[in-house]
């Protein structure tokens, strides 16, 4: 009787429970909700070719692990679940990264023929089944729409691993990119960025995959003195500002800026804009008092928290 019974729960917690399975998230850029429904929080976004893990699923509504294990809630239409033999296939694919701020897929290899769909920087998309012609090449998204994009807009993915030199200075060229762009609570894209998605992709763009939020960069790398900014600090750390530590209470994280020289940083705040941490300046960022300061490079493929793209097994 007892086996029978551990049978029955078994047969309901295999309906009930779905397997875990790979897909690939198909849009440019969408939004990760905390819970199923549109009006539900946004608590991140993820964008075109990112390998995820698909855990649960409600309605039209996946909820889903992205690589660097931050989990929320995106629409059906956003990610294209896989077998494990369609995932390997888009592994081991000829995929292009997109270089360019912005770019748009055409059904045909003329800028005059109808709109497939759009990218933008850092998305991941496979080679397609047509010949590349002129200007552009052939390429298709994860749920199989095929099209063609400029070829000055995108790189060869693995080549392009392959010519990264994560340096501060190659970091800070990234996020200086997006000056003047705006914030975007939960952005991660040149669509909109907040605090931590700018640092987390201006290091994606360097191959280096950060952990989502402030609160949990914090915690990876080396931490650094912060008393001291102009002799302790260097390119490409990172500076979190908060509330202080008291008592028995630690540090309380709310912002994230990359450090660029000479107490320079650049960060998303009210848009992506840079500031002194030297007071008595007229661009002086003193809003929020430093709580913290760390240290990546160094630290990729060393630190669970900082891994390289080429090491993730998701992507290759």
């Amino acid at each position: 009787m007892k086996r029978y019974l551990l049978s029955i729960l078994v047969l309901l917690l295999a309906i009930v429970l779905p397997a875990q399975q790979k897909g690939v998230i198909c849009l440019s850029v969408t939004d990760m909700k905390a819970d199923y429904g549109y009006s539900k929080e946004t608590i991140s976004q993820t964008t075109l070719g990112t390998p995820v893990e698909i855990i649960d699923h409600t309605g039209y509504w996946y909820k889903i692990v992205t690589p660097e294990g931050y989990r929320g809630w995106v629409t059906e239409k956003n990610v294209t679940p896989m077998s494990s033999e369609r995932f390997n296939e888009w592994k081991s694919a000829k995929r292009w990264i997109v270089t360019d701020y912005f770019a748009l897929v055409y059904s045909e290899p003329v800028s005059t023929s109808s709109v497939v769909g759009d990218c933008v920087m850092g998305n991941i998309i496979e080679t397609g089944g047509n010949h590349d012609v002129g200007e552009f090449v052939s390429v298709k998204f994860p749920d199989g729409r095929e099209g063609f994009i400029y070829r000055e807009c995108v790189e060869d993915f693995y080549s392009w691993l392959g010519s990264r030199v994560p340096s501060g200075e190659n970091i800070v060229d990234v996020a200086l990119k997006f000056v003047g762009f705006p914030y975007l609570w939960g952005g991660l894209s040149p669509k909109g960025f907040d605090c931590s998605g700018l640092m987390k992709f201006s290091y994606f763009m360097n191959g280096i995959i950060l952990l989502r939020d402030a609160r949990e960069q914090i915690h990876t790398g080396e931490n650094i003195d912060y008393s001291d900014v102009l002799k302790n600090f260097r390119k490409g750390d990172l500076v979190f500002f908060g509330t202080p530590a008291t008592g028995n209470k630690p540090a309380k994280v709310t912002h994230v800026g990359l450090y660029i020289a000479d107490g320079e940083i650049v960060h998303s705040s009210l848009l992506v804009r840079k500031n002194s941490l030297l007071r008595g300046r007229e661009d002086s960022y003193t809003s929020k008092p430093i709580v913290g300061a760390t240290r990546i490079l160094g630290y990729q493929d060393k630190d669970e928290g900082i891994v390289t793209i080429l090491n993730h097994p998701w992507y290759f």
